[in-house]
């Protein structure tokens, strides 16, 4: 009877090892079956929906030339639609020629109102000599120095935080010397984004327009040039000899004693022609 009581807490012992080394192996297998996580592939509609989401930043510039009948109401008209545009003239030239009379405006434009502008400060003209307008695209650009001027403010407030824990000297001038040329990097950047910013906020037009003169008043032009131009030529060849006269003298002299030389000789071959 001991023994069969032996024999049996002997088997439940077996069974009981038996079974971690089962769990193990069905883990084992469980593990080596499963699949592996799938790589997320973005398909062609995803990426198109992303690619319109994104707000382009545009720079937009032009020039155009014409020709008109009235500079002066011409003028007028243009900053008048520059005022209605909630724009500005930045640069204004007057050019007056023989036979022509220009004007160049180059006026800046909210970018939202740039072709409202252009339509009415060209109201009325049937030919242009010039028209041309660019657009640049600088979304690229932008989002780059946008990203390196943050990832230089996140740098610059490590140097500050290591600047508070320095203890020695030599340390805060190393973190300083840092922060100054981060620093520098960071007004570039900010720089470069404020200049990018008003390119895409304002747009730049260059305006030419110009009258071409009448024949008469090209002629009269010409005739009081040409007395102004020999008055100027008179007074520069005054000029020349005043400038030369120690020369002038001196060839005077030379030309006055070479004449009486030549009389003296005369006068001694030929007494009776005096």
């Amino acid at each position: 009877m001991k023994n069969l009581i032996l024999l049996g807490m002997f088997s439940c012992f077996l069974a009981c090892s038996q079974k971690p080394e089962t769990d193990a192996l069905a883990m084992n297998i469980d593990l080596m079956a499963a699949p592996q996580p799938m790589e997320i592939q973005v398909g062609p509609e995803i990426q198109t929906e992303d690619k319109s989401s994104v707000v382009r930043k545009l720079v937009k510039n032009g020039i155009v030339e014409f020709e008109t009948a009235d500079v002066d109401k011409t003028k007028s008209q243009i900053t008048a639609a520059v005022s209605a545009n909630k724009g500005y003239v930045s640069s204004d030239q007057e050019n007056k020629m023989a036979d022509k009379r220009n004007y160049t405006l180059v006026v800046r434009i909210p970018s939202s109102k740039f072709d409202t502008f252009l339509v009415s400060a060209t109201k009325g003209v049937l030919y242009f000599d010039r028209k041309q307008i660019n657009v640049k695209d600088v979304t690229a650009e932008y989002a780059d120095h946008e990203t390196r001027l943050k990832t230089q403010k996140e740098i610059e407030a490590r140097y500050l935080q290591l600047l508070n824990r320095a203890s020695t000297v030599k340390d805060i001038l190393e973190i300083e010397k840092e922060l100054g040329t981060i620093r520098t990097e960071i007004e570039s950047a900010e720089g470069r984004l404020n200049l990018l910013k008003d390119e895409i906020g304002y747009s730049t037009l260059e305006i030419n327009f110009y009258k071409v003169s009448s024949t008469p008043a090209l002629f009269s032009y010409q005739i009081k040039s040409a007395f102004v131009k020999g008055w100027e030529n008179l007074l520069g060849f005054v000029l020349i000899v005043i400038d030369h006269w120690p020369f002038v003298l001196l060839g005077t002299g030379l030309w006055f004693a070479v004449a009486r030389f030549r009389r003296r000789r005369r006068f001694l071959k030929h007494p009776e022609e005096v």
